[in-house]
């Protein structure tokens, strides 16, 4: 959780040096069984709420909150969410006050949510996401910042089915970048993307497959992005 948050706070420039906050935590991770927690304890005293912690200015949080939500969901581990994050609160939480229902009126706040409540979904729709967790059969890198520094792929499985997932965690789009595919698939389909209007971003829905040819996959993605493929053999 803190490497996880120290990097989405670090400003983009610094992040090529700092990739192994993101990677180093499959090194150690079958060791124990892990639950992925973001509590009540990290956005009180002074710690700031969670959109709050992500690098940049009020527009630029909401992308990399979106990102970052994709990347512990798709993490292995079990999850866990505090009240408020879901539609990127601002105010630290405060066990007096209810929260701030108000933001849902700004339409980047209830696009927040909509995503939120799309990327719950497509967890408890996709046994990839969690059959496995704790088996390394289960995870498989697929570049760990290594064709581009800020640009993270991963493919998650289980007996019944297998997704990719693929991040662009810089402040630049990547243009045409290639990266591993997953073995053995034919195409990779799109189900959520980060950057979708719907959600707050800036591009169209587009679930056009990918086509995998080499064992190489070619994709664009827009700056602090991130997407989700099913992959199909």
């Amino acid at each position: 959780m803190h490497d996880t948050l120290s990097y989405f706070q670090t400003e983009p420039a610094r992040r090529p040096d700092s990739r192994e906050k993101l990677t180093f935590s499959m090194h150690y991770y079958y060791n124990e069984r892990y639950l992925l927690p973001l509590s009540h304890d990290e956005v009180v005293h002074g710690k700031a709420t969670i959109l709050q912690k992500m690098y940049g200015d009020y527009q630029g949080k909401f992308p990399q909150g979106r990102a970052f939500y994709l990347y512990m969901m798709a993490h292995p581990g079990k999850k866990l969410n505090f009240m408020g994050n879901e539609f990127g609160q601002l105010r630290e939480w405060d066990e007096s006050r209810e929260q701030d229902w108000c933001l849902l009126s700004f339409p980047i706040h209830d696009a927040f949510l909509r995503f939120m409540r799309e990327l719950n979904k497509l967890y408890l729709s996709s046994p990839a996401m969690y059959q496995e967790d704790y088996s390394p059969d289960g995870f498989q890198w697929l570049s760990a910042g290594t064709v581009s520094p800020c640009v993270f792929a991963f493919e998650r499985r289980c007996s019944t089915q297998r997704m990719a997932f693929v991040f662009n965690l810089s402040d630049k789009p990547t243009g045409h970048v290639q990266l591993p595919a997953p073995e053995n698939i034919n195409r990779l389909i799109p189900v959520i993307h980060t950057d979708w209007e719907e959600y707050g971003g800036a591009s169209v829905r587009d679930t056009a497959p990918l086509a995998c040819a080499h064992g190489m996959i070619e994709i664009s993605l827009s700056a602090y992005s991130g997407a989700a493929f099913l992959a199909e053999l």
